[in-house]
């Protein structure tokens, strides 16, 4: 499998700038996706995208939330390779921020908050996925802003205490978004794995 990451945008000494992702997402996908080969997308001029999954990966903020340069240019790259994945029918999943961004693209409500940070209890919700569930399960959670309505071609799949969602699907197609990292738990959880899976 061709995996295509839109990764996190970091500004250092004035203008320079630094393209990164974590090298726990790489070792989480190279667990689920055995053969796979990864490309960081950095570039929505010249490079070339043959990819069969896109994931936009964690770190920075929507740019209505926070206009600095480092956000600006990682919500242009995520729309870019988003509505170009859309267009060629590729699969997608957004992690923290990549879910946020594709929850605002589908017309979702955000806000922020002060209480997801560190982790918190989320509920999963009835889903015709396949997935096998326990109904509760404790996350990480490390993103200031949090989603309180989703947009009309929204599933949701998830919700944490306050009701706000922790993961959704877009309808009828294989387009995933999930608050929390699956990187950063010390065990990978059988449901990220198997909803990863289910991008194959």
């Amino acid at each position: 499998m061709n995996i295509g990451i839109v990764p996190r945008i970091r500004k250092f000494y004035g203008e320079q700038y630094e393209f990164s992702v974590d090298i726990k997402l790489i070792s989480f996908i190279r667990n689920v996706f055995k053969k796979s080969k990864i490309q960081i997308l950095f570039d929505n001029k010249k490079q070339k995208f043959k990819i069969d999954l896109l994931i936009i990966s964690g770190g920075n903020d929507l740019k209505y939330f926070s206009k600095n340069r480092e956000n600006t240019y990682k919500n242009q790259l995520s729309r870019f390779f988003l509505k170009k994945a859309i267009k060629e029918k590729k699969k997608v999943i957004g992690v923290c921020y990549g879910a946020q961004f594709i929850a605002d693209f589908f017309k979702s409500k955000l806000k922020k908050t002060s209480k997801h940070v560190g982790s918190h209890q989320i509920r999963f919700l009835p889903n015709n996925l396949g997935l096998n569930l326990n109904e509760k399960f404790v996350t990480n959670s490390f993103h200031e802003y949090l989603i309180y309505k989703l947009g009309k071609k929204l599933r949701p799949l998830a919700l944490a205490n306050d009701g706000s969602y922790e993961a959704f699907q877009v309808h009828n197609k294989k387009i995933f978004g999930i608050m929390w990292h699956p990187e950063r738990n010390k065990r990978i959880k059988i449901f990220d794995k198997n909803l990863f899976k289910k991008l194959k």
